[in-house]
């Protein structure tokens, strides 16, 4: 069975090169159907956007949540929950390029720079498709009046595919950036820690390699990966990564520099020293997305310190369905990490969300790349 990724997807819901929402039937006025524990409220906080992917919320108080839009390489700015009509960005990703819009290809990641509110610097990665390649790159704008200026390559030319390239990015606690990418259907490059293809990379903020990276002069972090769509440090410091398996055994891994995560040579639980275990293995497709920690203070104490985990969720004719579209939180200081349901999604067939972050107000916002919104969740006791 060959396992179905977004680029599929895209094809199948008709969205390349459109808005995300040219297709999808009106869907009910809020609340949405989303299922959650008592006490807990979903609105549709905005919609518009085309294919959202990654958010981030800016670091100054302002309450500004900064959105992805995958395909058209633009970096939109929510204030208050109204679209700014400007956008932050636009970098040329393929669909402005003049080459074919092409599965996942696009605008991915997005993060702050610890030093945002004396620097302004927001840092993104996207993949650009040209001619018969695709080539990730990670950029670096300052921030000047929600418009980003001062364009900055800090690192391009890593190879890519209409899937799997280049995906994440965030800051750790050491003030350097992590970025993640996928094999890029080159299974055979990924064990090779000279290559980019099936990494977590570590980089300076200015783009240059840390001297005290595990591979001397390399960027290479940690490797083994197939396709990490997020990363997030935990409230010990901890580097959590989610890992999509090609059928079934999606991962979530904990981070360890110089560590080998097996693929393709293993994929799942295993004993064997040479490879560092996954904290939890899905037998099923899951599809793991967005992840954040939670320490805001809206939600109940016990909220605090978990993370919260979107499934993107793929439905299959011969296999069951309601595996598929939710927010698990986890509780990462038991031992195996234990698995709640937080949000189950209820839509008849349409949406699926994609990342989940942290409001300033400590609410959570929720992505749907195919609805083209954003939910906000929150505590109404």
């Amino acid at each position: 069975r060959v396992r179905m990724g977004c680029a599929a997807l895209f094809v199948v819901l008709g969205v390349a090169g459109c808005a995300a929402n040219d297709e999808i039937p009106t869907l009910p006025s809020p609340p949405p159907p989303i299922a959650l524990p008592d006490g807990f409220s979903a609105v549709v906080y905005v919609s518009g956007l085309d294919l959202p992917t990654s958010m981030a919320v800016a670091p100054d108080g302002s309450g500004r949540l900064f959105v992805n839009e995958l395909q058209t390489g633009r970096v939109r700015i929510v204030q208050s929950g109204v679209l700014l009509g400007e956008p932050f960005v636009e970098v040329e990703t393929n669909a402005i390029g003049g080459f074919p819009v092409s599965g996942e290809n696009g605008l991915l990641g997005i993060a702050f720079d610890p030093e945002y509110s004396v620097n302004r610097y927001v840092y993104v990665t996207y993949a650009t498709r040209v001619a018969d390649s695709t080539v990730g790159t990670v950029l670096r704008f300052t921030d000047v009046n929600n418009r980003g200026e001062d364009r900055t390559v800090l690192l391009d030319g890593i190879p890519g595919a209409p899937g799997h390239q280049i995906e994440s990015l965030t800051f750790g606690p050491d003030g350097k950036l992590y970025v993640s990418t996928g094999d890029a259907f080159m299974e055979a490059e990924v064990q090779d820690t000279d290559t980019f293809l099936g990494k977590i990379l570590r980089m300076n903020p200015d783009g240059s390699i840390p001297a005290d990276n595990p591979f001397p002069s390399s960027y290479t972090y940690a490797y083994g990966f197939r396709k990490c769509f997020d990363l997030v440090f935990d409230a010990a410091g901890d580097l959590l990564s989610s890992d999509n398996g090609p059928d079934g055994k999606d991962e979530l891994n904990r981070i360890v520099a110089g560590g080998n995560y097996g693929w393709p040579l293993r994929l799942g639980e295993t004993s064997e020293p040479e490879f560092v275990a996954p904290l939890h293995v899905w037998p099923q497709i899951v599809a793991p997305g967005g992840m954040t920690i939670y320490d805001g203070t809206q939600f109940p104490e016990r909220f605090r310190g978990k993370l919260f985990l979107v499934l993107f969720g793929f439905t299959f004719t011969d296999g069951p369905s309601d595996r598929a579209k939710r927010v698990q939180l986890v509780d990462l200081e038991t031992t195996p990490p234990s698995f709640e349901d937080f949000a189950v999604y209820e839509f008849p067939g349409i949406g699926n969300p994609l990342d989940i972050v942290q409001g300033s107000d400590g609410s959570l916002f929720l992505s749907d790349i195919f609805q083209g919104r954003i939910f906000r969740i929150s505590y109404t006791g």
